[in-house]
């Protein structure tokens, strides 16, 4: 058995608030509550819409409104759950993005859920709704416990969950437990919340029959007018983090969780009746906790409600703890959130809390409103106190932060700023190296040169489109927008959802139009869309033939690992060719031209792209060489060094070269089949040299018979075109020095392939240590037939999707293509012109659209850091209890109105969108998975159910874990049927 994993040791020390999410009356995001806050601006306002008629108040705009779709619920199940469970969700999502962390890198943590909430009203409307309302949803959607647990369930977190109910310090406290629990190693990060929604004018009632609502319609804190308060609706997300991981990880930090305290009244003058003694006691606790000395408090967020009773009792115990001692100059600074949102109940801790991470943040302490002469119970002078009426610098660098619940429940939490960054020490000088030779290489940085890649994704095509406009707006708006620092942060700090697409561009301009573009549904050069694939990856080697003057200059210029590979074949070829392999790649035309100067150089290319791509995380499941490529492959494999591989093509290209010059290649668009007969129909040393695809190959060998082969196919119509070479590769003429090859390569180590897989173009499979570790192999190689098609036939097979040409231009990607597209394939050449970065980039974002794995911190370099963005566009649609009513399941007898035997095509949309509740005719994504689509197992019966019905015929429910969209389930249904009715489209 083995062992338990072994938990982290608890972290020492405060906790770091990294993130942070909200909407608050008034203000739908922080910014806007900032600017609220700032401004002293008050947001209580009659009710309108939904609570049209009630009370003024703190209410939140749309509550109704909701993106289902991205959360996998289907509109019955939305409808029928709590609104407070659904706007946490969206400000989860936000909250990370904000932390800088992708919303889907979390699963498998143990990252904690701590939510504060005391209202569920939403559960008294469905209990008012009567048995017929009632759902498979209704426990789900109306129990306390899934404010919490709906979180876990989304972003597959395995931490602690749990809903806290102290009342009115709900949320406080559930911060307080979260850094508890974090502080304990239990959890590693942790989503602290508080929410609380006011539905109904019922609750508006209970509160009142309290006599704890104002009647005048403000929260006034501390002032002589006080009389109640407001009721406010909002919610808030927190990500904590113990600070010595932010701070390693570079997080932006609002501030830090110091410690906190939490009790309770106990027996006093009645159960909901505030208690000196026990606030005081708090405020001690708290500070102990923190390690911080009361006087060092510089401003404390009141729980102030405005009663005549609760704020003489806050006042009095925040004056013996805080207060006492102070210089007059110098009170403590007080203030309260309610005078500008009203009371939120089970939130109104974390928002006062959220208003003093930012003022910290920000350096500014915002004014409390409402305040003008104090309550007469209250001394401020005397207790030290002083209420912040007007917009002032922050005083000092620790604050509090109050919250007691109606039952006694008090919590304190204490916050201080954020560390200041330390500087780094400044390195020591070191000695410069030596220079490659390689002429006027251009100055590098450890930033990405050149266009870079935007890389978006979205759950819905129009999500994808909403992204990609908020991030042109943000990037024409920012007056000194870094492309490199956009494009590593949403790479990074982005979920990767299914709907993809990446922008490449060489500036700001360039890549907001192309966003707009991309907006508008259009795709211009530089922009690239799909839907993220599965399959791996599969790197082409070519051999001579597509080689250019000037390749791999560029990025030999810009990428220390492409130039640092390249160098390192040059300083092993360069001594067998007597010449420098720079001065040939990149100014000898005439001996580029030369296969025995042109194999050495593409083989230092390929070797260079490839670990240029390999430090870029994008590395091959499989490698496919063509010709002289396969050697490149065999050395990435691990089957033979750099020295031996390098050697081995420079002797091969001497032999070839020794050879007399003459004969013909012809590529000639013909099947293997009918090349072969005719070739044995007619004399002279003739052979086909390659097979790249089912009807494209190519002749080689001496020139009068290789060109009579080829008026022959082109009388019949065929396609034929002559190859610019000096020797005919690939055919009988190689063959005198076949020996002399076989020779130099029983001199050569072979090793066990300890890399990617090799599909051998020999064999048109997988090759294995018999093939790539014999000198046999490589000296009939010279003569063989280069069966690339069927090599890519393999690949494929093998399940390679990804196709990318390591080599300059693009013909095996084109000829791979032929073979192997016509699916979700993508095929991408990043040397296909002489702009290389930009193919680079060009890469990176089709890896992206595909889904195969990049290294974007490695490939945007060290000196870039994530910064914000405009977060996600959620495509939110209304949602209410009422449209949860229908049920989701349907008895298995009941009865069908139409004959059995429908097409799938028409009854798998149908019924799928019907359980959803969707109208029907709504689009469906027939590539999605039923579970994105929101078909969860009871859903998934429903419409099994109703397909045996519809179809006569007993469709399992195990069918759509088998074919698990629609557009798989109808092709399974319809080769299952008896009898297939005519095919229609269904997409």
């Amino acid at each position: 058995m083995s062992a338990p994993p072994q938990q982290p040791p608890a972290p020492d020390g405060p906790v770091a608030i990294v993130g942070l999410a909200c909407r608050f009356p008034g203000a739908p995001d922080r910014r806007a509550f900032w600017r609220l806050l700032a401004e002293g601006r008050d947001a209580v306002a009659p009710g309108t819409g939904p609570r049209a008629g009630r009370r003024p108040g703190g209410y939140l705009e749309d509550t109704e409104l909701f993106d289902a779709e991205l959360f996998g619920m289907s509109a019955r199940e939305a409808a029928a759950t709590d609104p407070q469970q659904r706007l946490l969700l969206e400000l989860a999502w936000l909250a990370l993005e904000d932390a800088r962390i992708a919303p889907d890198a979390l699963h498998g943590t143990d990252t904690g859920v701590f939510v504060g909430a005391c209202a569920d009203e939403h559960a008294f409307l469905a209990r008012a709704a009567g048995p017929a309302a009632l759902s498979a949803y209704t426990l789900t959607g109306t129990g306390r416990a899934f404010l919490a647990n709906r979180l876990s369930y989304a972003f597959g977190l395995h931490g602690p969950c749990l809903v806290t109910d102290t009342g009115q310090s709900s949320s406080l406290v559930a911060v307080h437990q979260a850094v508890r629990s974090i502080r304990s190693g239990e959890s590693t990060l942790a989503l602290a919340a508080g929410v609380q929604l006011n539905p109904t004018a019922e609750g508006d009632a209970v509160v009142e029959a309290l006599g704890a609502l104002s009647p005048t319609g403000r929260c006034r804190t501390f002032d002589a007018r006080a009389d109640g308060i407001v009721r406010g609706e909002g919610a808030a997300v927190l990500v904590l983090k113990p600070l010595a991981r932010a701070l390693a990880d570079g997080d932006r930090i609002y501030c830090t969780v110091l410690g906190g305290a939490v009790n309770n009244d106990g027996r006093g003058a009645g159960l909901t009746a505030p208690g000196q003694q026990a606030q005081q006691r708090v405020l001690a606790a708290a500070y102990a906790d923190a390690g911080v000395d009361p006087r060092q408090v510089g401003h404390v967020e009141l729980h102030g409600t405005g009663t005549r009773s609760g704020d003489p009792v806050e006042a009095a115990a925040l004056g013996a703890v805080l207060g006492a001692g102070r210089p007059a100059d110098r009170p403590l600074l007080v203030g309260s959130v309610k005078t500008n949102i009203g009371h939120l109940e089970g939130a109104a801790g974390l928002a006062g809390l959220v208003k003093t991470a930012l003022g910290l943040h920000h350096g500014e302490l915002p004014p409390s409103l409402h305040y003008t002469e104090p309550n007469p119970a209250i001394d401020p002078a005397a207790l030290g106190l002083a209420v912040c009426r007007t917009r002032t610098a922050w005083p000092g660098s620790i604050a509090g932060v109050s919250s007691f619940g109606l039952g006694g429940t008090n919590c304190h939490v204490v916050l201080g700023a954020a560390p200041t960054p330390v500087a780094a020490p400044d390195p020591a000088p070191v000695a410069a190296p030596d220079p490659a030779p390689a002429p006027d290489r251009p100055d590098r940085s450890d930033r990405p040169a050149g266009p870079v890649p935007l890389v978006l994704s979205g759950h819905t095509p129009a999500a994808l489109r909403g992204q990609a406009l908020r991030l042109a707006a943000h990037l024409s708006g920012a007056r000194t927008a870094d492309p490199a620092a956009l494009g590593l942060s949403l790479a990074v700090t982005r979920a990767g959802l299914r709907h993809r697409a990446a922008v490449v561009g060489a500036g700001p301009e360039e890549l907001a139009d192309g966003l707009r573009a991309l907006a508008r549904g259009e795709h211009p050069d530089g922009v690239r869309t799909g839907l993220r694939g599965t399959g791996g990856t599969v790197f082409l080697l070519p051999g001579q033939g597509m080689q250019r003057t000037g390749m791999g200059r560029e990025l030999h210029g810009s990428h220390p690992e492409f130039a640092a590979a390249f160098d390192r074949v040059a300083e092993v070829v360069g001594p067998l060719l007597g010449t420098g392999l720079h001065e040939v790649a990149w100014r000898r035309e005439d001996l580029l031209d030369r296969l025995e100067y042109a194999q050495p150089v593409l083989f230092a290319l390929e070797v260079a792209l490839y670990r240029l791509l390999e430090s870029r995380g994008i590395v091959p499941d499989l490698l496919v060489g063509h010709s002289q490529g396969e050697i490149t492959a065999a050395h990435l494999a691990g089957v033979l060094s750099l020295e031996d591989a390098a050697a081995f093509v420079v002797e091969r290209g001497r032999l070839i070269a020794s050879l007399p010059p003459g004969g013909a290649m012809v590529a000639v668009q013909a099947a293997e089949d009918e090349v072969r007969e005719a070739i044995a129909e007619q004399s002279g040393l003739v052979g086909v040299a390659a097979v790249n695809s089912d009807r494209s190959l190519v002749v080689s060998g001496a020139e009068e018979p290789v060109l009579a082969l080829a008026a022959r196919f082109a009388a019949l119509g065929r396609r034929t075109r002559p190859l610019r070479i000096s020797r005919a590769g690939h055919s009988p003429l190689m063959a005198p020095i076949q020996d002399e090859l076989r020779a130099f390569a029983e001199k050569l180590t072979f090793h066990r392939a300890s890399g990617p897989v090799v599909v051998s173009a020999v064999t048109g499979a997988p090759a294995g240590p018999e093939e790539l570790g014999s000198a046999a192999y490589w000296a009939h190689h010279l003569c063989a037939t280069v069966r690339f098609g069927d090599a890519v036939r393999a690949a494929h097979a093998l399940g390679g999707r990804f196709f990318v040409e390591v080599g300059p231009g693009h013909g095996l990607s084109t000829m791979a293509e032929e073979v192997a597209g016509g699916g979700a394939e993508v095929f991408a050449a990043p040397l296909a012109t002489a702009e290389e970065r930009r193919g680079l980039a060009e890469l990176a974002a089709a890896a992206h659209v595909f889904g195969r794995p990049v290294d974007w911190r490695a490939y945007f370099g060290p000196a870039v850091a994530p910064v914000d963005l405009p977060g996600y566009a959620f495509q939110r649609l209304p949602y209410r209890l009422a449209d949860a009513a229908a049920p989701a399941v349907e008895p298995a007898a009941q009865e069908s109105a139409e004959p059995a035997g429908g097409d799938p095509a028409d009854l798998v949309p149908r019924h799928t969108l019907e359980i959803l509740g969707r109208p029907a005719g709504a689009p469906l994504d027939f590539d999605a998975s039923f579970n994105d689509l929101g078909l969860d197992s009871r859903a998934a019966l429903a419409l099994c159910t109703r397909l045996s019905r519809d179809l006569g015929r007993k469709v399992p429910a195990t069918v759509l874990f088998d074919h698990p969209t629609p557009a798989r389930l109808i092709e399974a249904l319809r080769a299952a049927a008896p009898s297939q009715s005519p095919r229609a489209s269904h997409r």
